[in-house]
């Protein structure tokens, strides 16, 4: 009898132990497709703007051109937006440091996404 219950609580622990093994795979391939899908952007508080690269004396090499017409300069742009006529979803908040060019205002953006 003894044997038996032991046969028995050790056939137990080996079938939970491969049936917790086939939940992960699935739960890695859920995973798996739930970051493939497309990820729809949101524009609500973001600004539109378009990146500008101007050669002028005392202008800023680049800034971004606002819908209203405004120019805004940051001082660190991420290298991947640095195309002049890009088009951009940003979130800026207004700084109060000097300005390095005449026609823009500084910034610090704290999000931009490429616009479509």
């Amino acid at each position: 009898m003894n044997m038996k219950t032991y046969l028995t609580g050790l056939s137990l622990v080996a079938a939970v132990a491969l049936s917790c093994c086939g939940q992960k795979a699935a739960s890695e391939e859920s995973n798996k497709s739930a970051l493939t899908e497309e990820v729809t952007f949101n524009p609500k508080g973001y600004t539109s703007g378009t990146i500008v690269q101007s050669k002028a004396q005392g202008d800023c090499e680049w800034a971004i051109q606002l819908e209203n017409g405004d120019f805004v300069e940051t001082m660190d742009m991420d290298k991947t937006f640095l195309e002049s006529g890009k088009k951009v979803w940003l979130k800026y908040t207004p700084q109060r440091r000097m300005q390095r060019c005449t026609k823009a205002s500084p910034v610090a953006v704290s999000e931009m996404v490429i616009r479509d």
